[in-house]
């Protein structure tokens, strides 16, 4: 049974950002979607989403940079929300980037649905517990 709060799903292209809450909406979670790192922080509120799923490469602002502004609004509350990295670049130095951002996970964009079911379960789920 999905989380009850939204995914925020980011990603500066648009069959990108739509496919991926397709799939997600398949797997019977709701989700909101931002057109790049900066409406992303528009949305975001600590608490508001399950989980964010972030494109690295977009115009403007990296989705590493988007997630340590996102990092920097939780403290003091009680909430991290989980946010799961989504990139074409399979590079070790991108990896590093956006886990040394603060992201939870980083994933390939052509990763199966099912890849990033078992990847975003745990992570929503464990947080909804704490």
């Amino acid at each position: 049974m999905p989380y009850s709060l939204p995914i925020l799903v980011v990603d500066d292209t648009e069959i990108c950002r739509i496919g991926t809450a397709l799939m997600l909406d398949q797997l019977g979670f709701r989700c909101e979607l931002a057109h790049n790192g900066f409406d992303a922080l528009a949305l975001f509120k600590p608490g508001k989403y399950a989980a964010v799923i972030m494109d690295y490469e977009m115009q403007g602002m990296t989705g590493a940079e988007c997630t340590e502004e996102i990092r920097r609004l939780e403290p003091g509350t009680s909430t991290r929300i989980p946010v799961i990295g989504m990139t074409s670049n399979d590079s070790a130095e991108v990896r590093k980037r956006c886990l040394d951002s603060g992201m939870d996970v980083v994933l390939s964009k052509e990763c199966p649905d099912k890849e990033l079911l078992r990847t975003l379960e745990p992570l929503i789920y464990a947080r909804s517990k704490s």
